[in-house]
This record gives structure tokens, C-alpha cells and sequence, in this order.
């Protein structure tokens, strides 16, 4: 019996469409991402239309949920994961605020999902 999670339904022409541009608001936000409400406004939908959007990205292993609320394009997190290797652990909040220029809580749910991920070495991080 297959158990692996189905793939991600495929949206139509429009939604497909009005998915790139919620992508494309993360993708440029890079470590200082739009809450949902702030995505709405900056993409003219609904909130609930967003969290929608979101969902797809995360199924499509696109979007990171970092949890509280915030979402990352993966990217942008494969791309601080590199940044992050280059320095000596174990790595601090505080350092990766200072290296991205994020806020703290922005800097903390990345460090978290890095390591929930496994994307991060145990070493590097500290707990």
C-alpha cells in the first residue's frame, strides 16, 4: 500500500497565475516576509485567498511555513542555509538577524525551520 502524500493538484490558468504572484511577493521579501495581511494588500485578495496560495506553495515545497505566522519562499532558506555554513557554531539568533537584516523573530523561525528541516547540522545550531 502506497502511503506517500499525493501530489499537489494542479491549479487552473488563472489560479496558477494568481499563485506566482503570492510566490513572488515571498521570493522578493527574502528574510523580511509580508504577514498574510500584509500579502493581501500587497497582492489586492482576500486573506483567506492567500492562506490558500500559501498552502499550495507549501504542498508544492515551495513555501516554508516557519510557524507564528510566517512564510518563507524555500529559497530564500536554502540560500541563508549556505550563508550559515560559512560561519562557526554554533550560530546564534542574533548573528543571523545581523547577517540578513531581518528582525529577531524573522531570524528565530528561519533558524527553526532550518533545523526542523534537517537542513542545518546539529553542530551548528544553538539549541
Amino acid at each position: 500500500m502506497d502511503t506517500s502524500p499525493a501530489p499537489p493538484t494542479p491549479l487552473k490558468p488563472r489560479q496558477e497565475a494568481f499563485y506566482q504572484r503570492v510566490r513572488a511577493v515571498y521570493r522578493e521579501a527574502g528574510m523580511t516576509p509580508p504577514s498574510v495581511r500584509e500579502a493581501s494588500r500587497i497582492v489586492g485578495a482576500p486573506p483567506d485567498a492567500i492562506r490558500a496560495m500559501l498552502q499550495v506553495g507549501i504542498e508544492r515545497g515551495e513555501i516554508a511555513d516557519a510557524g507564528e505566522g510566517v512564510y518563507f519562499a524555500v529559497e530564500t532558506l536554502h540560500a541563508l542555509a549556505e550563508q550559515l555554513r560559512s560561519l562557526p557554531p554554533p550560530i546564534k539568533v542574533a548573528q543571523v538577524r545581523d547577517l540578513t537584516g531581518s528582525s529577531r523573530r524573522y531570524a528565530a523561525a528561519a533558524l527553526r525551520w532550518l533545523r526542523e528541516q534537517g537542513k542545518l547540522p546539529s553542530s551548528m545550531h544553538d539549541n
